[in-house]
């Protein structure tokens, strides 16, 4: 599972570089569709933290771990969709110039991670792409041009949601930008060097609760609610996070060492 809501903590100049000429010369070329952007997405909706993704579906399957004999490991690739806030790494500033109605970019991924059922530790691995409105799409079609793309990786620990079913879990690793868009063409191309983006952060995901705030088995009849860090606070989740009626998991992170 696998979603991502992120901050910056400083902006490479490497990315500032990339960031203000495929981002300036795309957004120019694309103008007309470039303010796909985020759908109305609210503004209070990033929590005014910079990026979110949320895991629209998830394939799961248990199987043996070959490297410790009878541990079962819980194997998911999910698809992810969300907004990155203007100003963060996959977001760059200078689209402001060209584009100053612009609040989030759209960002695309699929991830996919083996956490152990003992430990409730795994590797987490997958792409990612930041996109825009194609030409020829309606202005309502989903983003679907790549202008930003490359992988990530790191591990997950979901030991609380394992081990104590705590519905909170972390994540470190690094987003590493590999690919930007040709002004000329609007064609993926390779970085002379590519960029490393450390990041960490925190899973949340949603859980239904009866009157007598006693965890339920969801229907979608009963509200679902994400948990603040503090194990006591819960937020309600809204509509926007919702995928296909069903609420998804939000990944909280945070760029920097």
């Amino acid at each position: 599972m696998i979603g991502l809501e992120c901050s910056s903590k400083g902006e490479p100049d490497m990315v500032k570089h990339f960031g203000i000429v495929a981002w300036l010369a795309v957004s120019l070329m694309l103008a007309d569709v470039s303010h796909a952007r985020d759908r109305e997405e609210p503004a209070d909706s990033l929590g005014g933290t910079g990026v979110t993704l949320y895991e629209i579906s998830e394939r799961v399957t248990f199987d043996p771990d070959p490297g410790f004999a009878g541990v079962i490991r819980r194997n998911a690739t999910s698809p992810l969709q969300g907004f990155a806030e203007v100003g963060t790494p996959l977001c760059p500033s200078e689209l402001l110039i060209s584009v100053p109605r612009m609040r989030s970019c759209t960002v695309i991924a699929t991830g996919t991670d083996s956490v152990s059922t003992v430990t409730g530790v795994g590797p987490v691995s997958g792409t990612f792409d930041v996109v825009i409105n194609a030409p020829g799409n309606s202005s309502v079609h989903v983003p679907d041009l790549p202008v930003i793309s490359g992988t990530f990786s790191g591990n997950v620990d979901l030991s609380l949601a394992v081990l104590h079913h705590v519905p909170l879990g972390s994540i470190a690793g690094s987003f590493t930008i590999t690919q930007i868009a040709d002004p000329a063409t609007g064609m993926l191309g390779p970085l002379p060097q590519a960029v490393v983006l450390p990041f960490t952060g925190t899973f949340r995901m949603p859980f239904a609760i009866d009157t007598h705030a006693r965890h339920v088995r969801s229907d979608r009849k009963h509200a679902a609610f994400y948990l603040a860090d503090d194990l006591r606070t819960l937020s309600l989740v809204r509509p926007t996070e919702l995928s296909v009626g069903f609420p998804t998991v939000r990944l909280e992170v945070t760029f920097g060492p």
